[in-house]
């Protein structure tokens, strides 16, 4: 991380404008703090990615957070072609203001090119937003975390060229549960974690919550007696839904858990936001 950081700060001479893309479930635990100093005096766009995963008013909330902050939001979808369509038009909008405030005393008239460096964790979908936006296969995506290996320039039409960066994780994964929440999203790799653990964390973050307990009691076919029951007994219930059952009815717990864990990441169980405005 320490090399990626170094190769950002140098890169930044270059740069005009800085994407920092973030999931949009945990638009905290899936910051790097650091970006905010590294960035500090470079225009900024914030990313919410996975948005149809979130919940949709939290997701409002967080796109005002981040305007009061005079930092320009946009919440993405990046399968949908009108999300990325955004990003585009909003690159060249602040490119266009950075060029003639740049040029503004002076004579000259050619196409400018804008510089964009794009940040985020591993995992976040950068590089499936990189491709995307370019229309082709020009950054290296994969299905598990740490994928981006090295810094790469990407054209995007005539006048954006595109800077991908190694994933930059967080330090510090101690405060505000932040390990958790990224495993449970799928930005880091769960199988450093003991499924079970992880899955018993995850209900009771769910149970915490009114309206995300009633979206595990539909998706499950559950009922309000689960109040009563600890996290690992509403998991074994969970697995007999889910049919991981072996020999003698009993449930193959450890299966139960990569099941819920699977609904959960993918948003099979509801969209669900793990942080809200409130938490910062």
């Amino acid at each position: 991380m320490v090399k990626a950081q170094n190769e950002i700060k140098e890169s930044l001479k270059l740069i005009d404008i800085v994407i920092e893309i973030l999931d949009a479930r945990i638009p905290l635990a899936s910051r790097n703090p650091l970006i905010d100093e590294l960035a500090k005096n470079k225009e900024r766009i914030v990313i919410l990615n996975k948005a149809d995963l979130a919940d949709d008013s939290v997701v409002s909330t967080w796109k005002k957070y981040f305007e009061s902050k005079n930092i320009c939001c946009i919440s993405t979808n990046s399968s949908v072609p009108g999300d990325i369509k955004n990003i585009i038009d909003k690159i060249k909008t602040i490119g266009s203001k950075i060029y003639a405030e740049k040029n503004k005393n002076k004579s000259i008239n050619i196409n400018p090119i804008y510089r964009v460096l794009v940040v985020g964790i591993p995992n976040v979908g950068k590089s499936t937003i990189i491709n995307k936006i370019s229309g082709k296969n020009s950054a290296n995506v994969g299905n598990r975390p740490g994928v981006t290996k090295k810094k790469q320039w990407i054209r995007v039409s005539s006048n954006i060229d595109l800077l991908d960066t190694p994933g930059l994780l967080w330090p510090n994964l101690s405060g505000n549960n932040a390990g958790l929440k990224l495993a449970l999203t799928g930005n880091i790799n769960p199988d450093i974690l003991d499924a079970e653990e992880l899955a018993c964390d995850g209900i009771r973050m769910l149970l915490n919550s009114t309206r995300y307990s009633k979206l595990l009691i539909s998706k499950y076919k559950l009922d309000e007696s689960i109040y009563d029951l600890d996290s690992y007994d509403i998991l074994e219930l969970i697995g007999r839904k889910r049919g991981c059952l072996v020999s003698g009815g009993n449930v193959d717990m450890t299966k139960a858990a990569n099941c819920f864990l699977e609904d959960f990441k993918s948003g099979k169980i509801g969209k669900i936001s793990l942080e809200e405005v409130s938490s910062t």
